[in-house]
């Protein structure tokens, strides 16, 4: 019941003057939105969306580099199929905007993922040491002794 007064809401405000134009405009990047998921591959579709299209250039934002780079090797077959449904599209940019899709996403440690402290063994503490002391005065050696002294108490 809370949907259906939420929905008749936003219907009325649609209708109002001020607020007309936003609401087509949303109807509309929907409508497209819906079109272009047709047009790619199902496993692309849900990790992509259309932004705006301005002077002909359609701009896609895109969740990762992989998808991004795998929409822009078949942006010239989309760029046609859309021409082809009669869109005014020159060109098509391909942003990644990962944030975007970040709060849909479940992070690795709601997959019951933890980050666990690893500890030194004493035998590689030893080892760590007697490399050291075979090493000639420099960073490494200091690096090294820094690690050591670090991980004494593990």
């Amino acid at each position: 019941m809370t949907s259906y007064k939420v929905n008749s809401y936003l219907n009325l405000l649609g209708k109002t003057p001020e607020y007309e134009n936003l609401f087509s405009l949303a109807q509309q990047l929907y409508a497209d939105q819906l079109i272009f998921s047709k047009l790619v591959p199902a496993q692309l579709a849900q990790h992509c969306i259309l932004s705006r299209t301005s002077n002909g250039k359609l701009t896609i934002m895109a969740e990762n580099g992989a998808i991004a780079s795998k929409l822009k090797q078949m942006s010239p077959s989309i760029l046609l199929k859309l021409q082809e449904l009669g869109w005014e599209v020159t060109s098509i940019q391909i942003l990644v905007q990962a944030h975007n899709f970040a709060k849909n996403t479940k992070t690795l440690a709601d997959k019951g993922y933890t980050k666990e402290k690893l500890k030194l063994s004493q035998t590689g503490k030893d080892c760590l040491s007697q490399l050291a002391t075979t090493l000639p005065d420099s960073e490494l050696k200091n690096t090294i002794q820094s690690f050591v002294k670090k991980h004494k108490n593990d």
